[in-house]
């Protein structure tokens, strides 16, 4: 006997027979199980019995071939425990036999079951922790012991939680046309390649409108035959973990808490034995503050998880700030990186989905074609239009039914598009219009600053909402959202507000919120300077020029010829103004006049060069093609001093191009800076601090016969005194000797040129290139200087040398070699003459410092900290006051108006920040101050552009003067950083 005869012949008419009515029995099509908050699916259980309302007994029938097995009684029990009200008794029978089971504790029960069941003498209540376990093991075997049942979940499920994205192409609101949807080949093996993985996370991103929606949509449903399927729209929930919950019908705790809600997913994907796929789209625009914390979370979860797999799509421009808090990494991004390369344009790991490629498009437009009726031919030009997803959506809905022209007009599409969306609303065309009009000129009119201008997230909502002046029961109209105009994105406090296509923001932006094409050409010149302000202006104005009068593009090659004019002239006037001793440091390395290059084309084409201007030339301007930089017109640039070409000029049509100026200024600065470019050639220490090093380290090609004994630690002794003029006749022979030596001459010949060039003072060819070459023409330079200066000799070395002999550092170097190598240099010095030492180079130090400064920065030496507080005292806390160990310095302006130092001990610096008065301690060993250790970008080159390392490492107070800038510039940098 079959099922349908078990239940219509035998167990129909017993039910009846005990007092059931018809209305009290309901059959398989009427029975429903709840399967989540809201959602339900048919068991498969034959008959559900009720008694006032409230659910008795579930039955199961088998066939009378068929034997009762564990496995009938956990599914039976499963229906009744899913129920709204879970029924307190299961029954199973196949006709021949049948048996009772107790839906709470699985007992089978004979008898009086109404005495034996302590769930029905309670009144079939249960304590929430027992109702959350036993609901959950019910639904551990409705999705496990029936793959129907299992599909059927996740059917319902998705389908729940897609909502409106899914629909046909006549409904406004919906993302995902499945008949419209083509497979992204690309996509699809990646994809199938990370299912086939071990790892846990699979990101999918891009620009608006590339059909991340429409991708993410297509990979859930292919996969609910083979995977347990759970699908969420980011946009409309708070907590994806939450939804897991609700859509579970199992609450693990008082809150939800991330582990317990993903271990029991996992548990229940190992008890299906099938791969549990969470698809999350567009976290970009979900309004919860803490989801980037949320996704970290879930990720350092699901990364020890067997079966669990999280695949999310996210907006490119949103990307960055979704796996990063406070900028750095979440868990989340680590967990990316383990399957996805980084994507180079983001900096980010996952898969970008781009435009439609060539194929997609020929295999994509037809569809549209045949949905939407459109007729004609669609041209080459036309077709490459069409690559962005959002935008065939708009182009096909515009020309449903209707002739496409052979070229799109973006403004006229955009037009139309917008015609037809806000027709359809409740506030319709113009007050639709209106609104997004005042919201184009807000975001155009906000002040961005780079890192928000690279994100482009749009602007605060709350921010909108007050310069719209709403009133507080006022919000945007929702229809703007839910017709792609506007979207939300996520941001830290609530969300953000921008257009979902940037091609209706540049439309509303100039023919509704500035109505640029009723503008006359002046009015149009005076306006320009806003659209300069920030990318969205730049955006939008780029979008205007395809459609804006020759009088108006005649005007707008005149404002940037104007403000190029104008911003090279103060670029000129502000480094002679302020660095005037160095100028020929910046681009375009030139102590004379600067003009810019141009593109010819200023519609067309962008970007800007500084050139040397011509002696006697008063042409400030100039125009070339900008191809030719990187190709056969090289030398044309060289010969002009261009080696940087920007790629645009944008940045110089701005309303206060002082600010640019600056911030162009100030980078080249800090580079220069960084790279040690700048010498003060006032400052007679840091002058002989250089001679001193150069001879040291370049005797024997200065014909000095000196034997000089070292043990890593420079004996200047040997080279003093200095005869100043003896050296630049030495330099000149060197001179001589490099410039003769490839002139093929007798050596004895040689050597008579050479010296009856000396003897006749001719004119000596400098030492030129760089690289590898003797630094002698920066030495011939500081001699020149300091003999200008008075000094025909130097007798001793500017700084205490060593007294402590060569061979008692050996000897103290041999007894721990390991150790004592961090002490190979202060232990050639003794006690009292390290402290000599110490005290003679903070001197000169600040000598030095205060030259530095007044002859490379005498404009701004009053807002340097350092050198405004000028002459100091110095603090040394010591260990065991041995200024021969290690231990911390700091400074304070001097309270006696002189230079002083204090040798104390390591136990007394808790008096520094008190008593005395200090802001800052600094790790110190006299090593610090006897060379400088390779140390981020120390040693500073002495010589631009020449290796002379042993040189720059002894350079002592030329490095330590460029520590002490970089602490006083900061403030500086900062400031003019934007």
């Amino acid at each position: 006997m079959n099922e349908e005869n078990i239940r219509g012949k035998l167990l129909l008419p017993y039910i009846k027979d005990l007092g059931f009515d018809d209305s009290e029995i309901f059959l398989e099509h009427a029975f429903k199980i709840r399967l989540g908050k809201k959602k339900y699916a048919r068991g498969r259980s034959d008959i559900l019995c009720k008694r006032h309302n409230k659910n008795l007994f579930v039955i199961e029938l088998k066939n009378d071939s068929l034997p009762i097995t564990d496995d009938d009684r956990d599914q039976g029990i499963s229906y009744a425990r899913l129920l709204d009200d879970i029924a307190p008794f299961t029954i199973i029978s196949n006709g021949i036999i049948t048996k009772i089971f107790d839906s709470i504790t699985k007992e089978e029960l004979s008898g009086k079951i109404s005495v034996l069941s302590t769930f029905w003498k309670n009144g079939c209540s249960l304590s929430t922790e027992e109702e959350m376990r036993i609901r959950y093991e019910a639904l551990k075997n409705f999705i496990s012991l029936s793959p129907e049942n299992l599909k059927l979940f996740c059917e319902s499920q998705v389908r729940d939680r897609m909502g409106q994205i899914i629909g046909s192409t006549e409904s406004p609101h919906s993302k995902f046309v499945k008949k419209l949807y083509i497979q992204r080949e690309d996509l699809q093996i990646t994809f199938e390649n990370f299912i086939s993985s071990n790892e846990s996370i699979f990101g999918l991103v891009g620009a608006a409108g590339v059909g991340k929606t429409n991708a993410i949509c297509s990979l859930t449903l292919q996969k609910l035959d083979d995977s347990f399927v759970f699908f969420y729209n980011a946009a409309i929930i708070n907590s994806p973990l939450e939804c897991i919950s609700q859509d579970l019908n199992i609450a693990f705790s008082s809150r939800t808490e991330t582990d317990v809600v993903l271990k029991k997913l996992d548990e229940l994907g190992r008890y299906a034995n099938k791969c549990v796929l969470i698809f999350i789209d567009a976290i970009d625009e979900c309004t919860n503050q803490n989801i980037t914390h949320e996704l970290s979370e879930i990720a350092l979860v699901a990364k020890n998880l067997d079966k669990v797999k999280i695949i999310i799509s996210c907006k490119s421009n949103i990307w960055s700030t979704i796996l990063k808090i406070k900028n750095k990494p979440t868990y989340l991004h680590e967990e990316l990186c383990k399957y996805h390369t980084t994507i180079s344009s983001l900096e980010n790991p996952g898969f970008l989905l781009n435009d439609f490629t060539d194929d997609e498009l020929k295999k994509i437009v037809p569809l549209y074609q045949d949905a939407f009726g459109f007729k004609g031919v669609i041209s080459n030009s036309l077709l490459n239009e069409l690559r962005n997803g959002f935008f065939l959506k708009i182009f096909s809905e515009v020309y449903h039914e209707k002739e496409v022209p052979e070229k799109i007009s973006d403004k006229e599409l955009i037009k139309k598009y917008l015609k037809q969306s806000l027709d359809e609303t409740d506030f319709g065309l113009i007050s639709g219009l209106r609104t997004l009009a005042e919201i184009g000129k807000i975001i155009l009119n906000y002040k961005y600053d780079s890192w928000a201008e690279y994100k482009d997230e749009g602007l605060d909502v709350n921010h909108l909402l007050e310069k719209l002046d709403f009133s507080l029961d006022d919000n945007i109209p929702e229809d703007l959202f839910t017709r792609n105009i506007l979207i939300k994105s996520n941001n830290e406090d609530s969300y953000n507000v921008s257009f979902y296509y940037s091609k209706i923001r540049d439309y509303i932006i100039c023919f509704h919120s500035y109505k640029l094409d009723k503008l006359s050409d002046e009015e149009f010149y005076n306006l320009l300077c806003d659209f300069y302000q920030n990318h969205i202006g730049k955006s939008a104005l780029d979008f205007y020029i395809e459609n804006a009068s020759n009088s108006h593009l005649r005007t707008l090659v005149k404002f940037k010829q104007d403000k190029s004019l104008e911003y090279v002239i103060s670029h000129n006037s502000y480094l002679d103004e302020n660095f005037k001793n160095f100028k020929d440091k910046f681009d375009p390395n030139t102590d004379g006049y600067i003009g810019i290059m141009l593109p010819n084309d200023l519609i067309k084409n962008d970007g800007y060069a500084l050139f040397r201007m011509a002696p006697n030339s008063t042409q400030k301007i100039a125009y070339s093609n900008f191809n030719d930089f990187s190709n056969s017109g090289y030398d044309f640039w060289w010969e002009k001093g261009i080696y940087t070409v920007h790629g645009s000029n944008t940045s110089l049509l701005v309303k206060d191009q002082n600010r640019i100026v600056k911030k162009n200024i100030f980078e080249q600065l800090k580079k220069i800076l960084e790279k040690g470019r700048l010498t003060a050639y006032n400052s007679d220490v840091l002058l002989m601090e250089e001679v001193a090093v150069i001879i040291y380290y370049y005797y024997k090609r200065l014909y000095f016969e000196n034997k000089i004994e070292e043990f890593y630690m420079p004996r200047f002794k040997e080279i003093y005194p200095i005869d100043l003029k003896d050296l630049q006749h030495r330099i000149n022979r060197f001179r001589l000797t490099e410039f003769y030596k490839y002139k093929n001459l007798d050596r004895t010949v040689m050597e008579e040129t050479i010296e009856k060039a000396l003897q006749e003072n001719v004119d000596i060819p400098k030492i030129t290139g760089s690289g590898d070459v003797v630094p002698f023409e920066e030495l011939f330079k500081a001699t020149e200087i300091l003999l200008e200066k008075g000094y025909d000799q130097i007798h001793e070395h500017y700084l205490p040398l060593p007294d402590v002999s060569i061979d008692r550092a050996k000897e103290f170097y041999e007894q721990n070699r390991k150790d004592n190598w961090h002490y190979v240099r202060i232990s050639q010095f003794s006690e009292v003459q390290a402290k000599q030492y110490v005290s003679e180079f903070f001197r000169h130090l600040e000598l030095a410092y205060k030259d530095f400064v007044e002859y490379c920065f005498p404009t701004y030496k009053d807002e340097l900290d350092f050198y405004t507080s000028i002459p100091h005292e110095y603090f040394f806390y010591m260990k065991d006051d041995d200024i021969l160990k290690w231990g911390r310095f700091g400074y304070r302006p001097s309270r006696t108006g002189k230079f002083e130092i204090h040798f104390k001990d390591s136990s007394e610096s808790d008096e520094a920040f008190k008593s005395i008065g200090l802001k800052s301690l600094r790790g110190f060993t006299l090593d610090f101050i006897l060379c400088i250790r390779n140390d981020y970008h120390y040693p500073v080159k002495t010589v631009d552009r020449l290796n002379t390392t042993k040189v720059d490492e002894y350079c002592v107070i030329r490095n330590w003067v460029y520590k002490f800038l970089e602490d006083d510039m900061e403030k500086l940098f900062k400031e003019n950083d934007d």
